[in-house]
């Protein structure tokens, strides 16, 4: 018996498929990462620990977030609680989702600016152990932002058109 409430997941897009092969090998890089490096610690004392680590694992897992985000949003995973909006009567769905998106874009297009004007305050400093530009560890905000915005602008376009769903999900 199935729950009548399952949707068949269609198949990924493109887009989904090019981040999935940046965003896995990216996560089990970090993973590795992190284990050689507590492993060194303690087989070898310390002598050998990897002093960067932890500035590679941190700033890679903002990326890996950023990443992520607008590709859970094109999934229509973030944004919602589910219980609340299958309670509201089909008529008041699609307002209701319309005004949620128009929310998520004006919080995602100030959360862009803001982010990009970290970005560039911060374009002179570098991280503490690799000596690495911190501004291209910033740049992830701005960047995933401004791409859940678009994500967003798409999906609500796409429901505007018919073609989308007032649900959320892809």
């Amino acid at each position: 018996m199935t729950d009548s409430r399952h949707e068949e997941t269609p198949p990924a897009s493109a887009l989904e498929r090019t981040l999935e092969w940046v965003i896995v090998p990216l996560m089990l890089g970090l993973i590795a990462l992190g284990c050689v490096s507590v492993l060194l610690r303690i087989v070898a004392g310390g002598e050998y620990a990897l002093f960067w680590s932890e500035e590679v694992i941190r700033y890679g897992f903002i990326w890996l977030f950023w990443l992520c985000a607008p590709v859970l949003a094109w999934q229509g995973a973030m944004f919602t609680v589910d219980m609340m909006f299958d309670a509201l009567p089909s008529a008041l769905r699609k307002p209701v989702r319309m005004l949620v998106n128009l929310l998520v874009m004006g919080l995602t297009g100030v959360f862009t600016v803001q982010g990009w004007q970290m970005t560039e305050i911060n374009i002179d400093q570098e991280s503490s152990a690799l000596g690495f530009p911190l501004a291209i560890i910033y740049a992830a905000i701005p960047f995933g932002c401004a791409a859940i915005f678009l994500v967003t602008a798409w999906r609500s376009w796409s429901m505007m058109a018919g073609t989308g769903s007032p649900g959320g999900k892809r």
